[in-house]
């Protein structure tokens, strides 16, 4: 039988169509709890849908356990019997060089492998870990940036018809508790609790002041204005 938080991202796949008989799919996984309770969960779908699994992890040489969250990935793979692909790139070193900062540069780092690897073993989808809060936080930026209306939508279930966030409808709690019941023992990136970039910001401080102050349920009511942005149908000029 399935858990809830299975029974949620199957219902994701299938209602957004992401993972379809025959697909052969990249997924990102850090080794943090969203990735590897990801690659677990799908891992599981594969008793429902038939599709292939490859790993591609990203090493950014930024942590001193870095190292040690790649093992730990390789580890998991290897006792799952899952193809594992591993780089290791100097991101700090890479945002210096190309004037950009170090999120965005990890951003690219990560997406140009995860599409190297697409090719390299002829799969057709990359699935990521995002998860409803992630979705919050980015509708919350995209407020603060003044990114206008569709910056309400936020992170899409599924973009260019290859990109897919099994997890987009699951909050970060029920990842951990997840986790903690399958004994996952994923890393922490403690950068994560650091309040240098604006989404962290958000994260650790914007959003726990709005539960605490005027919504408690304030993940729910964003995300439900970006569901509701995402089916909104534009208004057509007479």
């Amino acid at each position: 039988m399935l858990e809830e938080i299975e029974k949620n991202v199957l219902g994701t796949i299938k209602d957004n169509k992401l993972i379809e008989n025959g697909d052969s799919i990249v997924i990102g996984v850090s080794g943090g709890p969203d990735s590897i309770a990801l690659l677990d969960i799908l891992l599981k779908m594969q008793n429902k849908i038939n599709f292939k699994i490859y790993v591609a992890h990203i090493n950014h040489m930024i942590r001193q356990e870095a190292l040690e969250d790649q093992k730990y990935v390789e580890e998991y793979c290897k006792n799952k019997n899952i193809e594992c692909f591993v780089k290791q790139e100097e991101v700090q070193k890479i945002a210096l060089e190309q004037k950009i900062g170090t999120e965005e540069a990890g951003r690219n780092v990560r997406y140009k492998f995860f599409n190297e690897i697409l090719e390299k073993t002829k799969s057709n989808k990359i699935a990521t870990a995002h998860t409803k809060n992630d979705n919050v936080e980015t509708v919350l930026m995209n407020i603060i940036r003044g990114a206008g209306t569709i910056g309400l939508k936020g992170i899409e279930p599924i973009r260019d018809n290859k990109y897919i966030r099994p997890l987009i409808n699951v909050k970060r709690e029920e990842i951990e508790q997840y986790c903690e019941k399958y004994n996952l023992k994923p890393r922490i990136d403690k950068t994560n609790m650091e309040n240098i970039y604006t989404r962290n910001k958000i994260r650790n401080l914007l959003i726990p002041y709005i539960k605490k102050e005027f919504n408690p349920n304030i993940i729910e009511t964003i995300d439900r204005l970006s569901r509701n942005s995402k089916t909104r149908k534009p208004i057509l000029s007479k």
